[in-house]
């Protein structure tokens, strides 16, 4: 019997294809990739979520140019597009990382007030109309955690939020297709999200058959920003866990 493969011998060439969510780009899994030993991780990619409006189309796009297999790791939007991944093609995906994700649709009577905020300056959504719901109540006077997202917000290329706000929308509901994903997926959700709550997060591991879940239990939307560490050390230990053997 071969020994165990650690993370540094088998998982560390496993490419790890980032994807971030609503205004957002790699910038918000930086202070994630950063700590140890995922700083170490010799494959990290991150992937393009500007350009599509069709959650679909946007699968496809980014399938075309990825590696022959590998592990989408989503930030909110970005694990919406991870499950399409996995729907798409079952076999390049070698596992998945969902951060604050949903598998479920957008209610249709939540479609008009979802468009009209599309219409807002983005820095103005997720500064002032989204910021009360992206973090955990303790971080709301963190004014640097507030212009980070600013930023990324402000740097989006034009016309971004409304695709992305018909991306979200037009997205097929997961959940009676989570059953069929074998791969195994690593759940992190914030305790104190408020815009993809833990009873989201409970229910996608609940469906999936080989999932893990954790919970930051001080963190809200914005995890990967809020909690790196947790983040980094829950994927550090998913990754050396699920893919110990050859």
């Amino acid at each position: 019997m071969k020994p165990p493969q650690t993370l540094e011998s088998r998982g560390q060439d496993i490419p790890l294809l980032m994807l971030p969510g609503t205004l957002c780009d790699a910038r918000v899994f930086a202070p994630l990739l950063a700590q140890e030993p995922i700083s170490r991780h010799g494959a990290i990619l991150h992937g393009e979520m500007t350009g599509q409006s069709d959650a679909r189309a946007l699968a496809r796009e980014i399938l075309d140019s990825a590696p022959a297999r590998f592990i989408p790791v989503g930030f909110s939007l970005g694990g919406i597009v991870a499950l399409e991944l996995a729907m798409l093609a079952p076999d390049r995906i070698l596992g998945m990382v969902l951060i604050a994700a949903n598998a479920r649709p957008v209610p249709q009577s939540d479609h008009a007030a979802r468009r009209a905020m599309a219409e807002l300056d983005p820095v103005q959504l997720v500064g002032e109309h989204l910021w009360p719901r992206y973090v955990a109540p303790a971080r709301l006077h963190d004014q640097a955690l507030r212009e980070s997202i600013k930023d990324m917000a402000a740097a989006a290329p034009p016309q971004t939020l409304a695709r992305q706000t018909e991306l979200a929308l037009t997205r097929s509901d997961k959940r009676p297709h989570l059953g069929a994903m074998a791969m195994p997926v690593l759940v992190l959700g914030g305790a104190l999200d408020a815009i993809a709550p833990p009873a989201l997060q409970h229910e996608l591991a609940a469906g999936l058959p080989h999932a893990t879940l954790r919970l930051a239990p001080d963190a809200g939307h914005f995890l990967p920003l809020e909690c790196p560490e947790f983040c980094a050390l829950a994927l550090a230990e998913w990754l050396a866990s699920a893919f110990a053997l050859a």
